[in-house]
């Protein structure tokens, strides 16, 4: 591996920083204008506070580790966030303090999946700088530099096989009439007393399109000591262990291959894209009958195009022989869950031995829960680590929140805690087991 390289003259860096491409290095050093406001937007677009205690020495207090660490790399490239007021961000910006004035702030949810800030430089310019999700911010990028999306989509395809989680850069150039205007209705729907959300919503994708691309960024987020050998172990035990997450489709099949959730012995591993209500059925039915293919006999006759009773589906399902997985986008899961659909897909889910649902929103990942509860006579645990496992944790028989980086609303929402996902195994196959053998 090759030596890391040394951060230039920058007396603000973070020390513990350490970076291996001297490429972008040279390019922050010469001044080039993209490079530069790629990292000018990393230090402006975000909720980060920051606190400097002695000259020099910054602390950055971010509510997710990924803002943190993208505060961080700019800061180590020369655009340091300093500090922030209700009306300005100051960022010192190759050793020069520059103050911004902030105009808006988009808030980042689950269902935008991006964020965005608005504002005015020393010179007066308006610009709107935004970063999120690439499945939402490429279909609102200008179409002037396809060179450049194209090849910052191989690079998002490369960094998610990898199994990192990727963000999309881009920024938009207002008119100062443009923002007059845009602002007055942003204002009368901030006062609205009904469907407040949805208007703002809906005035901030006014603002969010044809904005022009500036690149991608990637973060890895490994997984913790322990956590393949606590799966398998839960899977001896007989136990279901359902991957429910926001990272986009490879990056959820590359964790899923790396906490041997997913294996290459696996008979087959289905995935379902289909976004309308006919194409997930049909996804769906596809795989049914690829997996009671070596199983015909238990099926008694029964086909799929039929109409199966609940009880025949679960005893062909259950039957089935092989070793199958199940991935699901967001998109696809919103159809599913469906009251026409939400049994087949139950059923095709439970048949599988892994099943990852991946892009989904808090409140689906606690409809899946809310599935399992109504239809299996089945005891659910929810365990996750983050805010977004909140609404998950509470509708879950059982709920588990990890302390660690992403905060403590998971803990808070639990009925046990601790600190590391593999101790987990202790909690379910000796104090699960001893609570067992005291209710017989």
């Amino acid at each position: 591996r090759p030596e890391p390289v040394e951060m230039f003259l920058n007396p603000l860096a973070d020390k513990k920083f350490l970076f291996w491409d001297p490429t972008l290095l040279e390019a922050v050093k010469t001044g080039d204008p993209h490079t530069h406001e790629f990292f000018r937007l990393l230090s402006l677009c975000h909720t980060v506070m920051s606190e400097e205690k002695n000259e020099g020495e910054l602390y950055y207090k971010a509510q997710s580790p990924d803002e943190g660490a993208l505060v961080t790399a700019a800061r180590n490239f020369g655009f340091v966030f300093r500090s922030r007021t209700p009306k300005t961000i100051t960022v010192c910006e190759m050793g020069t303090a520059v103050t911004y004035q902030l105009l808006a702030i988009l808030d980042f949810n689950n269902t935008r999946k991006r964020m965005s800030v608005i504002v005015r430089n020393p010179e007066g310019k308006i610009r709107l700088y935004c970063k999120g999700a690439d499945t939402i911010l490429l279909d609102r990028i200008h179409h002037s530099t396809p060179e450049l999306l194209n090849a910052t989509t191989d690079h998002l395809n490369e960094y998610a096989g990898e199994g990192l989680r990727t963000l999309v850069l881009a920024y938009k150039d207002l008119g100062e009439e443009d923002y007059e205007e845009w602002a007055g209705r942003r204002l009368q729907a901030s006062l609205a007393q009904d469907s407040r959300e949805d208007r703002l919503a809906s005035v901030y994708e006014e603002m969010e399109n044809d904005m022009m691309l500036l690149g991608a960024t990637a973060i890895e987020d490994k997984l913790q000591q322990g956590v393949p050998e606590t799966i398998a172990l839960l899977t001896l035990a007989n136990i279901k262990i359902w991957v429910l997450t926001g990272d986009k489709q490879e990056t959820a099949v590359n964790i899923g291959y790396s906490c041997k959730m997913l294996t290459d012995d696996m008979t087959e591993v289905f995935i379902v894209t289909g976004h309308t209500v006919l194409e997930v059925r049909e996804e769906l039915r596809k795989a049914r009958e690829k997996m009671t293919a070596l199983s015909r006999a238990v099926g008694n006759g029964f086909t799929y195009q039929e109409k199966v009773p609940s009880a025949k589906l679960t005893s062909v399902l259950e039957a089935i022989a092989g070793d199958y997985g199940l991935v699901i986008s967001g998109h696809s899961l919103a159809h599913a869950l469906e009251a026409d659909m939400e049994l087949e897909f139950l059923e095709t889910a439970c048949a599988c031995k892994a099943v990852i649902c991946c892009r989904v929103t808090p409140l689906q990942k606690a409809q899946v829960v809310e599935l399992v509860k109504k239809h299996r006579k089945a005891v659910t645990l929810a365990i996750g680590d983050g805010a977004n496992d909140v609404s998950m944790i509470k509708t879950a028989h059982i709920g588990v929140g990890i302390s660690g980086q992403e905060g403590i609303q998971a803990v808070l929402a639990s009925d046990y805690s601790f600190s590391q996902f593999k101790f987990l195994q202790r909690l379910l196959l000796v104090h699960g087991r001893w609570s067992y053998l005291r209710m017989c």
